[in-house]
């Protein structure tokens, strides 16, 4: 049997490369990686199941927000419309304001890891979803979006200099 496979999409290349062999070396899952979200799409369309069994073999994903051409937030949203929920997907960026945390929570994301991040946290998540913990890791996110909203807009109502 196969090891659940992990794409990590982000068009720094080097840190895609990092971030990939950092979940290889866990020896519990085989990871891919997508530099642009044209090269992701295409890594779904090559790994899905066939023969009427639905699904994909790539199970999660780690998204950046911030790449040309296309973000990684309207990619999460055309992966939510063409491949539905079944695909974990953590958006790892170094980008956050209230927008993006509404718009990523919106698709039922399981966690918004910001940059610079811990290989623990990352790898948590991963290991977490693994062990079916989805619903409670997107419960968690959606907790910490609200929370991140109340800071947003404590921010908003703070006089400038």
């Amino acid at each position: 049997m196969s090891k659940p496979l992990v794409m990590v999409v982000d068009d720094e290349i080097d840190l895609t490369n990092s971030i990939a062999k950092i979940i290889r070396e866990t020896a519990r899952y085989d990871a891919i990686t997508a530099y642009s979200a044209r090269e992701a799409l295409e890594h779904l369309k090559k790994n899905k199941v066939m023969m009427g069994l639905g699904g994909n073999r790539v199970r999660m994903i780690l998204l950046d927000i911030k790449m040309p051409e296309m973000d990684g937030l309207t990619l999460l949203e055309k992966i939510r419309r063409d491949y539905g929920e079944d695909i974990g997907i953590a958006i790892l960026t170094a980008w956050e304001d209230e927008e993006k945390w509404d718009r990523a929570t919106a698709g039922f994301i399981i966690n918004y890891i910001k940059k610079p991040f811990k290989s623990a946290e990352l790898l948590a998540t991963i290991d977490g979803f693994f062990a079916g913990e989805e619903n409670i890791l997107v419960l968690n996110t959606f907790e910490k979006h609200i929370a991140k909203r109340e800071e947003f807009q404590r921010q908003k109502e703070q006089p400038t200099a």
